[in-house]
């Protein structure tokens, strides 16, 4: 009975609490009583971070009314056919279950009319608006399918600690377990939606096309007591609207009246919507006129893309059907073709590989042993399957594996090693049996996976890019499938060289790699690199705290798994060889081009290595390289036999410390005249490619001591300055 009393209290002081938090949020939005979206405050948060970005925006507008001037074109036979775009709802709560399932359905059913026109209140659209009425065309599905092809209701529910979300950077933060969110689902294929509490009674915020911000964090985010027309949601805005709003502007759609701050110089790109000053509250009587739209109709406040309450908006417009099926058919058109909204057809005995995740699609050795992802996708467990691989569709080699997984459980299996030449080959693996029977869905089975397998390049290399590109044994890195290092039809006294973007690549801190042929340091006495390098900005130089393109050169030791910096990394005043900024894509002068060289003896003296030149943008402009020389130099014999040179001795005015190896336990040097007074001291810090230099310009001529202090002993050399 105790046991009891007490869980019936804690059960009842739970109910107090999420009953108390629904009516405090309640409460907060009807005091407040003023819609607010975070969306365009936040784009604007990020131009002036990134001045760059706002750059970026401007020429996507331009391109979206490129785009609307030809939509006839576009629509030329008939209307767009409907599209059913995959929905996951992430609730994201103390107590996620205040977001019932009914409330996210009515969400879901609201969009479907309101993107439809179809919504009840449709016919309260003044008579003057009614033949530019908008048929978006777009039906959304609560996912069916997860992006592991599992069964799903499309709703997924995570209990947070966090008592709100800053709309910052869109809401980042819920979308990552680390701050108290929850990763979002392949973005390419699924409409994310984070349900949350917002902080400062923010309803939503979303992530407009244009990559301004990451991938796995494109969709909206809608505050919990503004989703749906039933639980959680609280009026006025408690009839979808909010999330109706938000996905306008996931698909380009900006407010009505521009964010121009009462001003009528900015505009929502979009012709039938009427001019306005500001955003609209409450619910407004019409005709409604502002300083912008003085004489009736006036402006169109119950446009979705206002700030009315939900009860008083009810329409998008033709043109803002057009616009948001320009992005549709733009950045979003992967969302067209997910099977996301297609339900899962499970068998009893259906095992598949999933993924092979070795070897890497680049090796530097011919053996390796694959590792496969096998994944049970039946309703039976799996207790046994035999996998097969073949390389090149050659002999098929077989494993056979034994364990227990349930369903849409995953293990990694290391499978049989094998031997290539180089060059570039294919691997394929599937599972030739499942639980000593049958695969009851082939279709699912087979993984495939491309790599190459790169030789070794003699010394030395003279890389102009004159051939085909890539060049032999060179390698595009691309993370993101966007703008990547491409051949340029202009050189440094040549006619091609390589280039990246920067210019046209609106994301920012993207790293692309281009990886040279593989080397063998071994047996060499220093390897040294020297290109020509032309490269500008869009942003004044003067400005302070701008986020710059760079570009960054590694050494990789195992074929790009790992990466050692060489010390060589450049940006803004130290990168550009233009230092007027230009507005316009840059294309190299003979005057442009600098010749830079790195000594990369540290980092690849006895080892296999490639050079890999990273650039990260920043959405600046266009970075460009050519003549890579790669190449071998003799060392001083004395210098490899003591590990150590002062040159020149005799000096006149400076010299050089030159280690054969970077000195360990080095702390400082510093010279002495001969009465023991210090002259001059450096730190290891200094020590740049295995040298240090003095000048002693200003010292007396005669001998001078120089002595290496480390951390366990001090070295003494003796050095002569003459006339």
């Amino acid at each position: 009975m105790i046991i009891k009393s007490v869980i019936y209290k804690k059960s009842n002081y739970l109910r107090f609490i999420n009953i108390l938090f629904i009516c405090c949020t309640a409460c907060s939005l009807s005091l407040s009583a003023q819609r607010k979206c975070g969306t365009a405050e936040d784009l604007e948060r990020q131009f002036q971070a990134r001045p760059s970005l706002k750059i970026a925006f401007d020429k996507q507008e331009l391109a979206i009314q490129k785009q609307l001037a030809q939509i006839k074109l576009l629509k030329a036979n008939g209307k767009s056919p409907v599209v059913t775009i995959p929905v996951v709802v992430h609730i994201v709560l103390p107590n996620p279950a205040l977001v019932t399932d009914a409330q996210v359905y009515s969400q879901i059913e609201q969009l479907n009319k309101d993107y439809s026109a179809t919504n009840a209140d449709i016919s309260k659209v003044p008579t003057v608006w009614q033949p530019i009425i908008g048929d978006i065309g777009l039906q959304f599905c609560l996912a069916q399918r997860t992006p592991e092809d599992a069964p799903t209701t499309g709703i997924t529910r995570t209990v947070t600690s966090a008592t709100g979300f800053s709309i910052n950077d869109a809401a980042s933060a819920v979308k990552h377990g680390a701050t108290g969110g929850t990763e979002a689902w392949n973005t390419e294929n699924y409409l994310n939606i984070w349900v949350c509490q917002l902080r400062d009674d923010y309803l939503g915020v979303a992530t407009p096309p244009g990559g301004f911000y990451p991938d796995d964090e494109q969709g909206v985010v809608i505050t919990y007591s503004g989703f749906g027309n039933t639980g959680s949601a609280a009026a006025p805005y408690n009839l979808g609207r909010t999330t109706t709003h938000e996905i306008g502007h996931f698909f380009s759609l900006r407010h009505t009246w521009g964010d121009d701050n009462g001003a009528c110089t900015t505009d929502d790109g979009v012709n039938d919507t009427p001019l306005q000053g500001a955003e609209n509250y409450g619910c407004p009587t019409f005709p409604l006129t502002d300083n912008c739209s003085p004489t009736a109709p006036g402006v169109m406040f119950m446009n979705y893309m206002d700030y009315v309450n939900d009860a008083c908006m009810y329409l998008f417009t033709a043109g803002q059907s057009d616009r948001m099926r320009i992005a549709l058919d733009g950045e979003r058109a992967s969302l067209k073709t997910s099977n996301g909204c297609i339900p899962v057809n499970l068998q009893a005995n259906d095992a598949a590989i999933t993924a092979i995740k070795q070897p890497p699609v680049s090796i530097c050795g011919p053996t390796s042993s694959p590792l496969v992802t096998l994944t049970n996708k039946g309703t039976l467990n799996l207790t046994s399957a035999i996998i097969r691989y073949r390389i090149n569709g050659g002999t098929e080699i077989s494993q056979e594996w034994t364990g227990n997984l349930s369903s849409f459980q995953s293990t990694d299996i290391t499978l049989a090693s094998f031997n290539v030449q180089p060059g570039t080959h294919l691997i394929t693996a599937y599972p030739a049996s499942v639980n000593g029977g049958n695969d009851e869905n082939h279709a699912n089975d087979t993984s495939n996976l491309s790599f190459v397998y790169h030789g070794i390049t003699t010394f030395p290399l003279n890389e102009g890019f004159e051939g085909n590109f890539p060049p032999t044994d060179w390698t595009i890195v691309n993370p993101d499938k966007s703008y990547t290092w491409q051949l340029a039809n202009v050189g440094n006294n040549s006619n091609q060289s390589v280039m990246i973007q920067n210019y046209l690549y609106n994301k920012n801190d993207e790293p692309d790699d281009l990886l040279s042929p593989v080397f063998d340091g071994n047996n060499t006495d220093s390897i040294f690199v020297v290109f020509d390098i032309a490269a500008a900005v869009t942003t004044s130089l003067n400005v302070s705290n701008n986020p710059w393109d760079t570009l960054s050169l590694w050494i990789t030791t195992d074929c790009g798994q790992t990466f050692i910096p060489t010390g060589y990394k450049k940006w803004g005043p130290n990168l550009v060889t233009r230092k007027t900024a230009s507005g316009s894509n840059f294309v190299p002068t003979a005057s442009d081009w600098r010749t830079d060289t790195v000594d990369l003896t540290p980092y690849t003296r006895n080892t296999q290595f490639r050079l890999v030149f990273r650039n990260t943008t920043n959405y600046e402009n266009n970075i460009y390289l050519d003549n890579i020389n790669i190449f071998t130099k003799e060392v001083n014999p004395y210098l490899k036999e003591k590990g150590i040179l002062l040159i020149p001795n005799p000096f006149r005015q400076m010299f050089d410390i030159v280690f054969y190896e970077i000195p360990e336990n080095l702390e400082n040097v510093a010279v002495y005249d001969v009465a023991g007074r210090q002259i001059m001291l450096k730190s290891a810090g200094d020590l740049v490619n295995n040298k240090i230099t003095f000048d002693l310009v200003n010292a007396p001529n005669g001998l001078y001591f120089v002595k290496l202090f480390y951390t366990n002993k001090v070295t003494t050399y003796k050095l002569v300055k003459v006339q």
